[in-house]
């Protein structure tokens, strides 16, 4: 295996079809692969998972049975599913795959901030490993938002220990100038930066320290704009996979964006 490639974001962010969008982009250039799904209150799922975490621990007993209420009940599920870390790494040693594609809830505390998620982080494979992060456009529409979300992205690679790859995800519903500002936060930090502290308030005061802050001292990538629904960026989002994952190499599965228009 290549490698174990974690799928992390807000509520809505879209983690879900990316993982659906990707695992095709894989599939189609016969690249092997298996999906976890690591959500225990998912009903339906786009693709069909090798690994399960509903096989484990079930939100229905939980609500039923210990009398929970929704959100109990999926934070008890999830510290449950430590209990049974052995039986999950043995369903991944037996798959014969290139890459893992593991797609965890929808509530990023309950994986990033919780026991469950660096452990399994740790333990799941001996390969390398990497977390995708994915930029919600709409909380991204405020630059307080965005400055939310940068800090998001570098407490999950405090927190989990890998290498962080963030994407801007439904890129299909961003117009390109806003695209285009908020891919220059990372590009051509200072004039955002100066833009803020220009403004009256706190919150553009403290935006604005965010920013240069976490972007100094956190390194993190400028994000992939992607869209699961016409498959944009989807082929950078795998180069610069290949690219941590091969240390620079990169295998010939398809073409870049570039190449392709």
């Amino acid at each position: 295996m290549l490698g174990a490639i974690f799928f992390i974001g807000t509520a809505g962010s879209g983690k879900t079809s990316l993982v659906n969008s990707y695992s095709e982009f894989l599939s189609e250039r016969s690249v092997s692969f298996a999906i976890m799904n690591l959500d225990p209150a998912v009903v339906t799922l786009p693709y069909n998972p090798d690994i399960d975490v509903r096989n484990y621990v079930s939100i229905t007993k939980l609500l039923q049975e210990d009398a929970l209420g929704p959100n109990g009940a999926i934070i008890a599920a999830m510290d449950l599913v430590v209990t049974f870390l052995g039986e999950i790494i043995k369903e991944v040693n037996e798959i014969q795959a290139d890459y893992l594609l593991v797609d965890t809830p929808g509530q990023l505390e309950l994986f990033a901030f919780r026991e469950v998620g660096p452990l399994l982080v740790d333990k799941l494979v001996k390969t390398p490993k990497l977390s995708v992060f994915l930029f919600d456009p709409v909380i991204t529409q405020e630059q307080s938002g965005l400055a939310s979300l940068l800090l998001l992205s570098a407490s999950v690679s405090l927190r989990l220990g890998t290498p962080v790859v963030n994407v801007l995800s439904k890129a299909d519903l961003i117009e390109e100038e806003r695209l285009e500002k908020i891919l220059s936060v990372f590009e051509e930090p200072e004039g955002v930066i100066a833009e803020l502290s220009s403004k009256k308030g706190l919150m553009n005061t403290l935006a604005s320290r965010l920013i240069e802050n976490t972007l100094e001292l956190a390194n993190l990538s400028v994000p992939i704009p992607v869209s699961a629904l016409d498959k944009r960026g989807v082929a950078d989002l795998h180069a610069e996979i290949q690219r941590i994952f091969l240390g620079g190499e990169s295998e010939d599965v398809g073409v870049s964006e570039q190449e392709e228009s």
